[in-house]
């Protein structure tokens, strides 16, 4: 993924940079690295916090890149691991609860077990992505300063 945009804040190795907001950002989770700021007129944009390898300074029209891995990782834990949860939950409660609680209605039970699961699973994302935003590896890189 590649945005161009222009810095607004340097903090030490980091810094803040003001991009248009696409339409792929609609539901995205990247968590803290990327911030919806509305800049007083009526277009979107986006704050993303990325390394300044490049040394860009305040002012200056920047690439920011992000990997391409990360992207598709992230949409697929954001996805992926709460409907596998959910399934995974739903067939657990029909056949090991049914098993457990045998005066119930094992469809009741196999609801529970999904809804039990899915919810699990935002909190087990919830840990992961605290985990996967401190690698730097994950976080978008000023590549390229476009204009001085």
């Amino acid at each position: 993924m590649e945005e161009v945009g222009v810095v607004s804040r340097i903090d030490g190795v980091n810094a803040t940079v003001v991009v248009q907001r696409r339409q792929t950002c609609e539901g995205c989770k990247e968590g803290q690295s990327c911030l919806f700021t509305n800049d007083g007129n009526d277009s979107q944009t986006v704050e993303i916090t990325a390394l300044n390898i490049a040394g860009a300074k305040v002012g200056q029209q920047v690439r920011v890149t992000a990997r391409y891995y990360t992207y598709v990782r992230g949409t697929l834990l954001v996805y992926g691991l709460p409907a596998a949860a959910l399934l995974v939950g739903a067939v657990a409660g029909k056949y090991l609860l049914a098993g457990v609680f045998k005066a119930s209605n094992p469809e009741t039970l196999s609801a529970l077990g999904g809804f039990s699961a899915f919810v699990v699973s935002f909190i087990a994302l919830k840990i992961i992505s605290r985990n996967l935003e401190r690698k730097t590896e994950n976080t978008p890189v000023i590549e390229h300063i476009i204009e001085l």
